[in-house]
């Protein structure tokens, strides 16, 4: 594994070879230093290789193509369950998740990362580009991908914010069509849309997922057809995040929140963060569902994206940070 490490105007940040995963990151702000993403407590002391990459290194950002893994078991309302009739794909979140990239470029401020995928894949290679934006408090990205075949492929982008110690402590704000409760949630008839975060429905009682950590130990749900960029601000420290993206391409965001929620290595019951994801999925389930008739794009919202050989798919995401007024919320 290498680290690159990035430095420009208003920031610095790491980014590993191992998943391409963004390691680190530090905003240089007028109220000063500010690291929003999450970064797990063992980075840098598991060797276990039956440990997916991204796992090892479970940082701040990274890309999944495709996007998803699966339950072993059909689970949640029928709609859903009917539909997870495939085992679950390895590794979770593709080869791009897991694997070591090879290095294309690197300047003081930018690094370029490029991955073959197999050859049985309809993904011939991947291009990450991490490079901050020099005079201002902004980190971007930029994936291309290239394939062998036409074909469906689901895709994600996996950002992970940190949890503030203290309940209710970060403040997202999304517009977006509907909002979806994952199946492993929801029972046989459990309600599973909502329309806004403050009323999400889980464990027969309204959530308020727009204030974060709400006191669960695992929550995800799906935000359908957003609208614009996702904000989150960290109200104790007067700071804020905003996580803009191609929606055209991806047009979802899933969150995904977990505070000391799963056990088992590398986990071990230690880690809290809060991914918002922006995908082309259904959820996290197995790609070959989210690639065919579902729930959710029957409803006009898309779980794939169309690849062709003749030219990549390009896809941009950044990360602006900025100065909040603390207390609020």
């Amino acid at each position: 594994m290498t680290a690159y490490a990035l430095k420009w105007s208003d920031g610095e940040a790491v980014v590993l070879s191992t998943a391409a995963v963004l390691a680190d990151c530090q905003f240089n702000l007028p109220s000063g230093p500010f690291r929003p993403f999450a970064r797990a407590p063992w980075m840098g002391t598991v060797t276990d290789p039956q440990i997916i990459g991204h796992l090892r290194e479970l940082g701040g950002d990274f890309a999944c193509v495709p996007f998803g893994a699966g339950p072993v078991h059909p689970t949640g309302p029928p709609q859903w369950a009917d539909l997870i009739t495939d085992p679950p794909l390895l590794p979770i979140h593709g080869p791009a998740g897991d694997a070591e990239w090879q290095l294309v470029e690197h300047t003081p401020s930018s690094v370029t990362l490029t991955l073959s995928y197999p050859e049985d894949s309809i993904v011939r290679r991947l291009e990450r580009t991490v490079y901050g934006s020099d005079g201002e408090p902004l980190l971007c990205s930029q994936l291309k991908i290239f394939s062998r075949a036409a074909g469906s492929i689901s895709v994600g982008l996996h950002p992970i914010l940190r949890l503030p110690d203290r309940p209710g402590r970060l403040q997202l704000s999304a517009e977006f069509d509907f909002g979806l409760v994952h199946p492993r949630h929801a029972n046989a008839v459990g309600a599973m849309e909502f329309s806004r975060l403050d009323a999400v429905p889980i464990g027969g009682r309204a959530i308020d997922l727009s204030h974060v950590p709400v006191g669960l130990a695992n929550v995800s749900v799906q935000l359908c057809g957003m609208r614009g960029p996702l904000r989150a601000t960290f109200l104790d420290e007067a700071a804020s995040v905003e996580l803009d993206w191609d929606r055209d391409i991806l047009p979802s965001l899933q969150i995904w929140c977990t505070d000391r929620g799963i056990e088992g290595p590398p986990w071990n019951g230690a880690y809290r963060g809060i991914g918002v994801e922006p995908i082309a999925s259904a959820f996290d389930l197995n790609t070959a569902l989210s690639a065919r008739s579902n729930p959710i794009n029957e409803r006009g919202i898309a779980t794939a994206v169309a690849l062709i050989p003749e030219e990549p798919l390009v896809i941009e995401h950044s990360i602006r940070a900025s100065v909040g007024r603390q207390g609020l919320g």
